[in-house]
């Protein structure tokens, strides 16, 4: 892409001078017009467009650096953004309008500004004679590899109106899925804190108030009530070392799972912890279904999808496995008995997938399926294990609450009884 460096007038009728990248002069000239500016004259130049901090004679940051933070804003682009903006496409471009126009369409619908300039960007690179597909691969950040081949698939097959329509569907199936993840964990997470503040309250303020009384009183007081007192003393006295242990075990444990002994063993204490290591796997296979299913149903050939697929799994110990799984597919080998080897995947996953490559055109059905039986089983479990976290949590916070509560008010009782006697 080439940078040019432009003179314009600006919406003020100020001249401002700065830098743009494009891949022609025309393009160029076109990016300016949508930023509100009129090119005066622009030349291309072999300078590199540097990070936003130049500033014009106003001390605002030039329009092209503007554009270059709305680029780094397109981060926050949500799944459901995206799928409600592929679906969209897909209905444009099946009512039979043109690309280009369709895509202008779409730019007008899109309330997302990141999302908005990312689309008349590719408006133009498409208008300038690219492919979609091609002009969508220098957005890697929005547009996953996944997404760009099921796209040059369907622009070869032309079927590109169905091929959007599945990659709306991929992507609300999965958003559904990780927002359903997170509002389930959000409760017990909330909680969980809710229950760590009241103790460090109640340490901190309420124990050494009550606590002052017994002490100048030269009371003796019982075992649970010199523990909790000496809890309170350490958190009173010492909570620096304390919240510096955390960090530092913090610090201990990203830094070994940065390297790739440690991504080993902590992917691998993924997959085997109680509770919540069949869950992960049950994820990571639903994910695996549904997009190796949902390219090979757009016609993307098996080793491609393979490796388009692997690198979503997120878990080394999985990539291993369709790693293994690629090579024995290269070698004729059948992919389910692949990825039997690993004895990692589900077997409901091996054996319905070598019920769909008994007939080949059957495997991707087959793979989607599986995918939709393993997300239902994952709704289920995510349910579930709401369930029964959330009064398991305000047990455990009760009973924690009352034992630093009975250990502060049981030498009051015992002063009480003699007093009475």
């Amino acid at each position: 892409m080439a940078v040019f460096e432009y003179t314009a007038l600006n919406a003020s009728s100020r001249k401002v001078k700065g830098l743009i990248d494009a891949d022609s002069l025309r393009s160029a000239r076109g990016k300016l017009r949508q930023q509100g500016l009129f090119p005066t004259a622009i030349n291309e130049t072999r300078q590199k467009l540097a990070l936003p901090q130049q500033k014009n004679s106003s001390g605002d940051l030039i329009p092209e650096q503007v554009g270059i933070l709305e680029r780094l804003r397109t981060r926050s682009v949500g799944g459901m953004q995206l799928a409600m903006a592929t679906r969209q496409l897909a209905t444009l471009v099946g009512s039979g309008m043109p690309l280009v126009d369709s895509l202008r369409a779409l730019g007008e619908l899109i309330d997302h500004a990141g999302l908005k300039r990312v689309v008349a960007e590719v408006s133009d690179r498409v208008n300038e004679g690219s492919d979609l597909a091609e002009a969508m691969r220098h957005y890697p950040r929005i547009f996953s590899r996944l997404y760009v081949n099921m796209i040059a698939s369907g622009q070869a097959n032309g079927r590109l109106d169905l091929v959007l329509d599945r990659l709306a569907d991929l992507l609300e199936s999965q958003a559904g899925l990780r927002r359903k993840i997170i509002s389930a964990i959000t409760y017990p997470v909330l909680m969980l804190l809710l229950c760590c503040g009241v103790i460090m309250i109640l340490l901190a303020y309420v124990v050494p108030q009550i606590t002052a009384i017994f002490r100048d009183q030269g009371a003796t007081l019982p075992l649970p009530t010199r523990i909790i007192i000496a809890a309170s003393d350490f958190l009173q006295g010492y909570w620096w070392v304390l919240l510096a242990m955390i960090a530092l075990v913090c610090l201990l444990v990203t830094r070994h799972i940065q390297t790739e002994k440690g991504r080993v063993h902590f992917d691998s204490l993924k997959l085997r912890f109680p509770l919540f290591g069949p869950l992960t796997l049950k994820v990571a296979t639903s994910r695996f279904a549904r997009n190796l299913g949902t390219l090979l149903a757009s016609d993307v050939p098996l080793l491609e999808a393979l490796r388009i697929v692997k690198n979503i799994l997120n878990n080394v110990l999985l990539e291993s496995a369709v790693d293994g799984a690629i090579e024995g597919v290269r070698e004729g080998r059948s992919l389910s008995k692949e990825l039997g080897k690993s004895n990692l995947f589900p077997r409901m996953l091996i054996h319905m997938t070598a019920a769909g490559e008994q007939s080949g055109e059957k495997l991707s059905q087959m793979l989607l399926r599986a995918a939709a039986s393993y997300e239902a089983e994952v709704n289920a479990v995510v349910s579930a294990l709401t369930s029964i976290l959330e009064p398991v949590l305000i047990v455990f916070l009760a009973m924690v609450v009352g034992a630093i509560l009975a250990s502060v008010m049981l030498p009051m009782l015992e002063m009480n009884s003699l007093a009475v006697r």
